[in-house]
């Protein structure tokens, strides 16, 4: 195959070494693909048939010896890598103290296990918001839960919640269906007006439909704040 041809298609990566030919993904750096090389030229395997498909070894040589020329059964994964899927991908250092508690166990801290890498990765923390409103009603947040596994004694599977900003008292109103929120966030808006002589300001939402009300909302001047995705 020509390397550019192959690199200009798939925009992969190529990493040669010492007879062997790592061929991964330009964006995510996973294996799609592994070359042995064979009388002065690689041979091309297809990441179906490549050792350990989810599994990017290190370049140290006893990594590398773990390959063999037949991937055809799971003799070819590397032994710390075949305990690693085994167990459930435990952690370097659960699987460093049970090599030392038990010698037959191979541990390598410099495999990297691509799997573990995109799964475990976490959120940095959202600093807690120190606005708030400045009075009762004017500022509301609207959000839905569910649907309940078992429904209640009426039929009730979701549950709509409203919050006041300045007070934070909350409100929770059953629901049979999501298809009932827009008349409730109308009705609750309603009923603050008549009661207080208080119009909502801002109300907030995620980005669910049903809070898109966006004629009701300009015919009482109220500003609808829709959250940012993936974030509280």
């Amino acid at each position: 195959m020509s390397v550019a041809k192959l690199c200009e298609s798939l925009s992969c990566v190529l990493n040669f070494s010492h007879g062997k030919c790592l061929i991964q993904d330009q964006t995510s750096l996973k294996m799609i693909g592994l070359a042995n090389q064979v009388d002065g030229l690689y041979r091309y395997t297809p990441a179906s048939n490549a050792c350990s498909n989810n599994f990017m070894l290190s370049t140290n040589k006893s990594c590398n010896s773990s390959f063999s020329d037949s991937c055809n059964s799971s003799n070819c994964i590397h032994v710390a890598a075949l305990l690693h899927f085994r167990l459930g991908h435990l952690s370097n250092q659960r699987m460093s103290k049970m090599s030392h508690l038990y010698p037959s166990i191979v541990h390598n801290n410099k495999d990297i296990c691509d799997i573990c890498h995109f799964s475990k990765q976490k959120h940095l923390p959202f600093s807690s918001s120190l606005s708030h409103a400045s009075a009762n009603f004017e500022f509301l947040h609207f959000d839905i839960w569910g649907p309940i596994s078992i429904s209640s004694v009426h039929g009730h599977k979701y549950f709509l919640t409203i919050l006041d900003d300045h007070s934070r008292f909350l409100w929770i109103i059953l629901l049979k269906s999501k298809s009932e929120v827009s008349n409730h966030v109308k009705n609750f808006i309603l009923m603050i007006k008549t009661h207080f002589q208080i119009t909502p300001k801002f109300v907030r939402s995620d980005n669910g439909p049903e809070f898109l009300l966006h004629d009701f909302y300009a015919s009482h001047g109220i500003v609808h704040q829709k959250s940012c995705v993936e974030t509280p």
